[in-house]
C-alpha cells in the first residue's frame, strides 16, 4: 500500500483581494480594503494539505522571475515545489472582489496556460496515492487534451485522481459535454451547487447529484452553510454542516475543503468522514481573511 502522499498539479496565482462593504459602483469610485497575496486554487489546496500533516508535491508554472519567491513560500508551508519557469508569460493574476459572501473574479491565468502535463515526472505520479487537479487548469490551457491524457496515465499507475470543477462560467465556456468527457476517468469529482447544476443541466440539486452519481464513481457537491451532498456507487446522501459559521472571507473555502477531503481519503477514511474533515478545514478558512492557513 502506498504511503499517504498527494501530488497537486495546477495554478499558481498572485491574488489581489478587494473587499467592499457597499455595492460596486460602476464608472466611479468604491471604497475597498485591498490586499495582495499568493493564491491559485491548486496551490491553496496544496498548502492546506501540508498544514493537515499530509506529504505534498506541487507542480506548477510561473513567470521566470517568480520561481524563487514561490518556491520559498511553498517550502515554508511544508509543500515540496516543482515549479517550471516561463520566460515569456508572467505569473497568473486574479483580482477578487469580495462583497459579503459573494466573490467576483477577474482572471489572467498567465503562465498557467502553458503548464506541460506530459512533462510531469513519472516518479512524482507513481509516488502519489492521490493526484489533485482543478478545472481551471483545463479551461484556458493551450493544449487541454493533455490533461485527460495525464489523468489516464495516473490511473494506469493505480493512482486515484480528484478534480475540482472550479467554475460554472468556465464550464459553460469550455462546454459541458467536453468537460464530462475530459474527466470521465477521475476517481472523484468535487463541485459546488452551481457547477453541479450546469453539468447536469437542471436547477434541481437532487437531480444534479443523481446525474453526477451516474457519471462518476464518487462525487461531492458542496452547498455552503447548508451542507454537502455525496454520491458513492450510485447512493446519495446529504451531510449537514455541524455548526454553520459566519463567513469573514469566503476566498479559498473550496480549496481548504478539498484539502480536508483529500487528507481524510489518503488516510483511509470513509467519504463521509473525509467530508467532515473538509468542512472543519473550510470553517477555519472562512472565519479569517485570506485563502491560506
Amino acid at each position: 500500500m502506498k504511503q499517504p502522499r498527494v501530488l497537486v498539479v495546477g495554478d499558481v496565482i498572485d491574488d489581489i483581494l478587494a473587499t467592499i462593504s457597499m455595492p460596486l459602483r460602476h464608472n466611479t469610485d468604491t471604497p475597498a480594503s485591498i490586499v495582495k497575496s499568493s493564491g491559485g486554487s491548486a496551490a491553496n489546496t496544496a498548502v492546506w494539505l501540508a498544514s493537515s500533516g499530509v506529504e505534498v508535491d506541487f507542480v506548477g508554472r510561473v513567470g521566470a522571475s517568480d520561481v524563487e519567491r514561490f518556491s520559498e513560500e511553498f517550502q515554508k508551508a511544508g509543500v515540496i515545489p516543482h515549479l517550471v519557469a516561463d520566460e515569456i508569460r508572467p505569473t497568473g493574476t486574479i483580482v477578487i472582489v469580495v462583497e459579503a459572501e459573494s466573490r467576483t473574479m477577474l482572471t489572467d491565468r498567465g503562465a498557467n496556460t502553458e503548464l506541460d502535463f506530459a512533462a510531469i515526472e513519472r516518479e512524482l505520479v507513481e509516488g502519489a496515492s492521490w493526484v489533485h487537479l482543478t478545472g481551471y487548469s483545463m479551461f484556458h490551457h493551450s493544449h487541454p487534451e493533455t490533461i485527460p491524457e495525464f489523468i489516464s496515465r495516473a490511473r494506469l499507475h493505480g493512482v486515484e485522481v480528484a478534480v475540482d470543477a472550479s467554475s460554472s462560467g468556465f464550464i459553460h465556456d469550455f462546454g459541458v459535454e467536453r468537460f464530462l468527457e475530459a474527466t470521465r476517468e477521475v476517481s472523484l469529482l468535487r463541485c459546488n451547487e452551481d457547477e453541479a447544476a450546469i453539468l447536469a443541466g437542471t436547477d434541481s440539486l437532487g437531480r444534479a447529484v443523481e446525474f453526477l452519481g451516474s457519471h462518476f464513481s464518487r462525487a461531492v457537491v458542496t452547498q455552503g452553510s447548508q451542507g454537502v451532498w455525496l454520491t458513492e456507487g450510485g447512493d446519495a446522501q446529504m451531510i449537514p454542516v455541524a455548526q454553520p459559521l459566519e463567513s469573514v472571507d469566503p476566498t479559498g473555502a473550496g480549496d481548504s475543503f478539498n484539502a480536508g477531503l483529500l487528507a481524510g481519503l489518503v488516510k483511509g477514511e470513509s467519504l463521509p468522514d473525509a467530508i467532515a474533515r473538509g468542512n472543519s478545514l473550510a470553517a477555519q478558512c472562512i472565519t479569517k481573511p485570506g485563502a491560506r492557513p
